[in-house]
């Protein structure tokens, strides 16, 4: 992947990491503030409702992964007496945050608990007059955070507005994270449950469990699940497509800027697990039992080891691996096959997804330089199709990030699935969406960056972007992303108003405030001839 900045990887790590503890509080010191209850299976909850909406916040779907736990699949959450207070978020997974580590280089300063795995679940308050008992069960969304699987948690999003306004249950889900999550190790064969490399993925899956056997009592309906996310979120519900042991736990998927068949995410576990022991001995477990070994080392001294194995960002990072036991075949066979969860799908990207990466490529000889390293052999002709213009190297290399990791392994994930589900591809285009800083400060105009569909996805502020900036068309547009993503299964006109891909077709819905539009040239466009799509396809000469 592409060597990311200084500030973009600070404001990454920030964005990912910033809980937000006071987010919920037009909820939880709402004029109209009542607790309220619901049961799980492991016990009875006490939440907060207030502003037309009901919060069940740090409600946990597993045992905590500590001790002779770490680097276990999810164990099931032992039952507790009275009453467990749900009121307030929980901690976050435990995560290092630092330029090198955001993308698994080591280092960093460490934050968060490996006592972590929860959710928290949102919902609108019944109206007046009807108790939860004559309210009809919900559809349900579950959604998956990013953050590179190194940084993030579900608290950091506030779909209140999901709940309140489109009458949905929504879940966020915290999952384990960085060697923690995603560490595969030889010696993990001798406890029965294979070589390790996707506990994060385990935990998406116990979560999704735990909404299947749960939300009936939070309002939800368990069989109208849809599962969404955005960048490595994305890329988890991807895998998780391809895995065995998802099926019938949703029911419809939305991808946001994470198409798993973009070639640096695809990594056996034959290829991985060796790696592991390099691990090991960075923090002195080479002994003749290093599982031991490590399962006595802190957890923040694990979260601060550079990553020896192959991820989402290429080497020296972290993410999902296949041909295991959770991911049988690679995503891409799995996909051509048929050989996944079947059930409607939308995948998109944003237009200038690598804007947020490239803020320190200011030169022509940095720009050179770094293509070259991205792209090996195929990085002189990338060179040539990819000019510096009047907008500056950066925007110029930020082009060719976007068409070859996200745009064009979007386009073929669209196609290749279309083959055997419904899909519909979108793309998210507002030229000047809110964000944090100022163009002069990034170095380049932000354009419509990685993550800024966030807000308008879920019509909130959070960290990049404050929604009481926008213009009255900004907000339009949050409107109808909103109701596409809640109506996605349910809104008889969906398919009318956003066309289908088909094999040989793949039109996209492009989300403008000046006005949304089908594009049919999204291949040509993103030059997704000369990138040869994914590793389904060589570059092109």
């Amino acid at each position: 992947m592409i060597r990311a900045s200084l500030l973009s990887c600070l404001l990454l790590a920030l964005a990912a990491c910033a809980t937000h503890p006071g987010a919920l509080d037009h909820v939880r010191f709402a004029s109209d503030r009542a607790f309220v209850r619901a049961a799980t299976q492991a016990g009875e909850v006490r939440g907060v409702q207030g502003g037309g909406v009901r919060a069940f916040l740090g409600v946990p779907y597993a045992a905590p992964p500590v001790g002779e736990r770490r680097w276990r699949g999810p164990r099931p959450v032992p039952a507790w007496a009275g009453v467990r207070d749900a009121t307030r978020l929980r901690s976050d997974c435990i995560q290092a945050i630092g330029r090198d580590a955001v993308l698994g280089g080591g280092g960093g300063v460490v934050v968060g608990s490996e006592d972590c795995l929860f959710v928290n679940v949102y919902a609108p308050v019944p109206a007046q007059g009807r108790d939860d008992k004559t309210v009809e069960a919900l559809p349900v969304m579950v959604w998956l955070h990013g953050g590179a699987f190194t940084i993030g948690a579900g608290a950091n999003y506030d779909p209140s507005r999901l709940a309140a306004e489109h009458g949905r249950v929504v879940v966020t889900v915290n999952f384990r994270l960085g060697a923690l999550g995603w560490l595969a190790h030889p010696a993990f064969a001798g406890e029965g449950e294979g070589l390790g490399g996707n506990w994060g993925l385990m935990d998406q899956q116990a979560a999704l469990r735990w909404v299947q056997a749960n939300i009936a009592d939070f309002g939800g309906d368990p069989g109208d699940v849809t599962l969404f996310g955005e960048s490595s979120g994305a890329w988890s519900a991807c895998y998780l497509m391809a895995s065995p042991g998802s099926e019938g736990l949703f029911h419809r998927v939305i991808l946001q800027s994470g198409p798993c068949l973009e070639p640096n995410s695809l990594n056996a576990l034959s290829a991985e697990a060796p790696k592991g022991t390099i691990f090991s001995q960075a923090l002195g477990c080479d002994g003749p039992d290093p599982v031991a070994c490590l399962r006595d080392v802190p957890a923040w001294r694990i979260a601060r080891v550079p990553s020896p194995r192959s991820g989402i960002n290429g080497p020296g990072s972290w993410g999902p691996v296949h041909t295991d036991t959770v991911v049988p075949v690679s995503p891409p066979e799995a996909f051509a096959s048929g050989r996944f969860v079947r059930v409607p799908v939308i995948v998109g990207t944003n237009a200038d997804e690598g804007r947020l990466f490239a803020t320190e490529v200011r030169d022509l000889d940095r720009y050179e330089k770094q293509t070259v390293w991205m792209y090996g052999e195929a990085g002189l002709r990338a060179l040539e199709r990819y000019p510096v213009g009047g907008d500056g190297p950066g925007v110029a290399i930020a082009a060719s990030f976007t068409d070859s990791r996200f745009a064009c392994p979007s386009d073929a994930l669209r196609r290749v699935l279309s083959v055997h589900v419904p899909v519909h591809g979108y793309e998210f285009a507002d030229p000047d969406p809110v964000f944090v800083l100022p163009d002069w400060i990034m170095g380049l105009e932000m354009g419509a960056y990685h993550a800024s569909e966030l807000a308008s996805v879920f019509g909130t502020s959070w960290l990049f972007a404050d929604t009481g900036r926008w213009t009255p068309e900004q907000r339009a547009l949050s409107e109808r992303m909103m109701r596409l993503w809640t109506g996605f299964g349910h809104d008889p006109g969906f398919a009318s108003d956003w066309p289908r891909v088909s094999e040989g077709v793949g039109s996209v819905l492009v989300f403008d405030p000046a006005g949304d539009r089908i594009d049919d040239g999204f291949f040509d466009r993103h030059q997704c001839g000369f990138w040869g799509g994914t590793a389904l396809g060589p570059v092109a000469p």
